[in-house]
């Protein structure tokens, strides 16, 4: 849930804002007409973009292309308040406040296989986020020049930052909306711990917009095809994976619920999961002992 939330604008837009809020924190974002960059203050957070899921910590930040996202935020240790700082890029503004001689391409945005990148909070870095605050506390002195010039300081720590080249690389295609095909969407989160709705977001659909055509590409419905997918990969793990817990197996493939996954592994399977790992173990032994005679 936000709790509160301040802006610092320029033209009636909000270009620097703060958000507190009660962790966990779902969210969807679509980046239509902006990029962004994000510093997470006691969270940590999920992104997932039709190309796949990006992690990113507290003492990291991340730069976000035009898109459409789903966040997924979460407490730190026992910290009942999280808090994020958002920077929209809108194309107007950057091109005001960025050298053409760094970045050449906003008329004519050229694609980059990075939809994100993931910086580390250096000491620079947190010297700004800690400069903004003043600012959100004493919004009457942030003049749409001084937000301007905020954003322009941030790109050029950006820039002149230790994973420069990703940055400039990204810089380059903010304002490129990549498009994927939703083969492409589902595949690339198919054993992340995402919903229908969500799924959907990504994809930038409507549900049933996204149902209609997931129905009518993969000729069934989400939840069975997901489940089926998911359990065919645990059904793997588990054996691959021999001191993997069924707990941890059953979140690397996208359950959120253990016991959910038990039940729906038995029902596939007319087996347990650690039965299953058990049985398979047996016959791997037994068929080498054979082959060794």
């Amino acid at each position: 849930m936000i709790l509160s939330q301040k802006h610092l604008e320029i033209d009636g837009k909000a270009v620097i804002s703060h958000f507190t809020f009660s962790p966990p924190l779902v969210a969807a974002s679509d980046l239509d007409n902006s990029a962004c960059f994000i510093f997470p203050i006691q969270t940590k957070g999920n992104l997932y973009r039709a190309d796949g899921k990006t992690e990113v910590s507290e003492k990291q930040g991340v730069l976000m292309k035009c898109g459409t996202y789903v966040n997924k935020w979460f407490g730190i240790g026992k910290n009942e308040v999280s808090e994020v700082v958002i920077l929209r890029l809108y194309p107007d503004l950057m091109r005001n406040v960025i050298d053409p001689a760094i970045v050449t391409q906003l008329d004519q945005p050229v694609p980059s296989h990075n939809t994100n990148t993931v910086v580390q909070l250096d000491v620079l870095l947190k010297k700004y986020l800690d400069g903004l605050f003043f600012y959100f506390e004493n919004p009457q002195l942030a003049t749409e020049e001084l937000v301007a010039l905020k954003v322009k300081e941030l790109t050029m720590l950006l820039i002149n930052s230790k994973s420069s080249n990703p940055i400039i690389e990204l810089l380059n295609s903010i304002f490129y909306r990549q498009r994927f095909a939703l083969e492409e969407i589902v595949e690339n989160n198919l054993y992340e711990n995402v919903s229908l709705s969500e799924m959907a977001a990504i994809a930038n659909m409507s549900v049933s917009t996204f149902k209609r055509k997931f129905k009518e590409m993969f000729n069934d419905t989400f939840s069975n095809y997901i489940n089926h997918k998911r359990l065919e990969k645990a059904s793997e793990l588990l054996i691959r994976n021999v001191k993997a817990s069924i707990s941890e197996i059953a979140y690397e493939v996208g359950f959120n619920d253990p016991g959910y996954f038990t039940k729906s592994f038995k029902k596939k399977f007319k087996i347990s999961p650690s039965a299953f790992r058990v049985s398979k173990l047996k016959q791997t032994i037994l068929s080498w002992v054979d082959s060794s005679k």
